[in-house]
């Protein structure tokens, strides 16, 4: 029979915030930045080779050794058709994303603040990207009209933590594939659509539901309680992986997830899993014998008074109408369950829509 966790005060984030408190904190960022010219840059980045973009990486500044987050900001480029990535491929901006107005207001310079950490892809699974210590771009377009790129250790405004499975996650950058067979999950698109105030966060992981990030032993969920603060948002979309899980364990472990968050002062999201393109009906997607995770979800949501983005529903509406072969072209061949980056930029789109009709303060710092 399943037994209710331990009280609050007795998990494994509550023991990382006595820690922390007894400890001298965590070292102030530099204010210090490098910036490289063109020259520099030349001398700097790698050339492209085939699919793979050209990759320039900043080494680490100041000797900073924890997690960190720097704001790059490019000058030079003309934004008409301008896409840059970070770290494991993820999409830090894309100017088809950018009305004529915003475009404008940029000039000829863009901004955005990139979290670096180790592994730079996914957290825990043996083939993640490793990635280097300091920051690494990928330049597209190449070097052409950049005339710098100035690098800024950084603490962001707000920090909006992912928390997810396969979908959600940074997936391997993959360049040596077809565009239209890189996993990528909408996790890894999602820094493209918020401003230079914000650091996109992802401890999304393959395989993971629940049980990794629940407030006794989450393995995963431990290294976000060493770094959330006040002010901070954690987006949650676990259930994909969730098969086997009792109802009621599904329910508590959430509920626990969203009590600890707001007990550091941070806002948590649900979110739905999105469809599976299966061609199924809309009420019988995530229906499993032990766990009806929508209804599962709705209810949590209700109780906790937390905002809900269902995205199930979301992406349900979106793909019938297409019809399950045209829906197909936004998830990697013969999958259908993961997305290319085209899929992740659809379904982000929904996530990111619902953030403005639902007015979440989180719309306050979209590009």
């Amino acid at each position: 029979m399943w037994k209710k966790p331990l009280p609050f005060s007795f998990t494994l984030v509550a023991l990382i915030s006595a820690l922390a408190a007894c400890s001298s904190g965590a070292k102030a960022p530099s204010v210090s930045s490098v910036t490289y010219n063109a020259s520099e840059l030349q001398a700097t980045c790698s050339d492209p080779s085939g699919d793979t973009p050209v990759a320039c990486h900043f080494p680490v500044i100041d000797n900073e050794t924890s997690p960190n987050h720097y704001a790059v900001e490019v000058t030079g480029m003309s934004l008409s058709e301008v896409k840059l990535y970070a770290e494991s491929r993820r999409l830090m901006f894309d100017s088809e994303l950018l009305d004529a107005k915003a475009k404008r207001e940029y000039g000829s310079s863009l901004r955005f603040i990139v979290n670096t950490r180790q592994p730079d892809g996914q957290p825990i699974q043996q083939d993640t990207y490793e990635g280097l210590p300091g920051a690494t771009l990928w330049l597209p377009g190449g070097l052409a009209n950049i005339t710098s790129i100035k690098v800024t250790p950084v603490e962001p405004v707000q920090r909006i933590f992912v928390i997810g499975d396969s979908t959600v996650c940074d997936q391997n950058p993959q360049w040596d594939k077809p565009a239209v067979n890189r996993f990528s999950g909408w996790g890894q698109v999602l820094p493209a659509y918020f401003d230079d105030t914000v650091s996109i966060v992802n401890y999304a992981d393959s395989g993971e539901g629940t049980e990794a990030f629940n407030t006794l032993d989450g393995v995963l969920l431990k290294p976000i309680a060493e770094q959330i603060k006040a002010g901070d948002v954690v987006l949650i979309q676990l259930g994909h992986n969730d098969k086997t899980t009792p109802q009621s364990v599904y329910t508590q472990r959430l509920e626990d997830l969203i009590h600890f968050i707001r007990s550091r002062d941070a806002q948590p999201v649900l979110i739905s899993p999105m469809i599976r393109n299966h061609g199924i009906a809309l009420e019988k997607q995530h229906q499993w014998p032990q766990l009806d995770i929508p209804a599962a979800l709705s209810g949590i949501a209700t109780r906790e008074n937390v905002p809900y983005i269902d995205l199930l529903t979301l992406s349900n509406s979106w793909a019938e109408p297409l019809g399950q072969s045209t829906a197909q072209t936004y998830f990697v061949t013969k999958d259908r369950t993961h997305t290319n980056e085209a899929g992740a930029r659809k379904f982000a789109d929904l996530i990111i829509d619902a953030i403005k009709q639902q007015d979440l303060p989180l719309a306050q710092s979209l590009r």
